[in-house]
C-alpha cells in the first residue's frame, strides 16, 4: 500500500520539490499541497494523508497552531516538520505539541523519503533506527522557555536583554538559566552552552 504525503509550505518551489522526490519512490503518493492553514485543513479532511510535511514558518500561522488544527482534523497522520532550523524554539514547541519529528529543508532526498516512510510506519523520533533520530530536538531536557532563554545566552545576550527581548523580568531569566544548567548538569555558561550543542539543543 503506497505511503501517501501532502506538504504544506507557502513557497511553490518546495512543494515542487516535494512532490519530485515522492514520485521517485513507487512506495510514496504526493496527495496535494496547501500554501495556508485553511487551505491545508480542507485538503487533509478530504485526502486522509499517512504523513504530512509541515512548514514550521507557514506564513498565516505558526508551527504549533498548526499542527493542532491537523491532528485533530486527521490524528493517524504522522506530521513532519520541514523547516531551516531543525533546533529551533519555535520547532520543540510543535513537536511537544504533536509532531513526530523535525528535518532540514536541505536533506538529501532519500534520507526525506526514508523519513516519510519512518514516520508513516509509527516510528518516533529517538527509535532505534529511525532516520529521525539524529534530527529531532530533546523535548525531554529543557522546557520551551529555557531554551529561549539557552539560545540567547549562546548568541552572546545578557540576562537583562534576553529579559527585554522575551518580555520578563531579568530575575525570571536568571531562574530560568539556573533551572536549565541544573537539567543539563552543568555549572557555568561555557560548559551549558558545550553540551547544548553537544546534544544538538543548539
Amino acid at each position: 500500500m503506497s505511503i501517501s504525503v501532502v506538504v504544506i509550505d507557502d513557497h511553490p518551489i518546495v512543494e515542487q520539490g516535494v512532490r519530485n522526490i515522492v514520485f521517485e519512490d513507487d512506495g510514496l503518493t504526493f496527495a496535494g499541497a496547501a500554501q495556508t492553514l485553511e487551505a491545508a485543513a480542507h485538503l487533509v479532511e478530504s485526502r486522509r494523508p499517512n504523513v504530512i510535511l509541515l512548514d514550521v514558518r507557514l506564513g498565516d500561522t505558526d508551527a504549533t497552531t498548526a499542527v493542532r488544527r491537523l491532528r485533530g482534523i486527521h490524528p493517524p497522520a504522522a506530521i513532519i516538520l520541514f523547516t531551516a532550523h531543525p533546533r529551533s524554539s519555535d520547532t520543540l514547541r510543535a513537536i511537544q505539541a504533536g509532531a513526530c519529528t523535525a528535518i532540514a529543508k536541505d536533506t538529501p532526498p532519500r534520507r526525506i523519503r526514508e523519513l516519510v516512510k519512518a514516520a508513516a510506519s509509527g516510528s518516533r523520533p529517538g527509535d532505534a533506527g529511525s532516520p529521525a533520530a539524529s534530527l529531532t530536538p530533546h523535548p525531554s531536557i529543557l522546557t520551551p522557555r529555557q531554551l529561549e532563554v539557552l539560545e540567547r545566552v549562546a548568541a552572546g545576550m545578557t540576562n537583562s536583554e534576553i529579559a527585554e527581548e522575551l518580555n520578563l523580568r531579568p530575575t525570571t531569566v536568571k531562574a530560568y538559566w539556573q533551572e536549565s544548567m541544573q537539567r543539563l548538569g552543568v555549572r557555568n555558561r561555557a560548559a551549558a552552552i558545550a553540551l547544548a550543542y553537544n546534544q544538538g539543543l543548539l
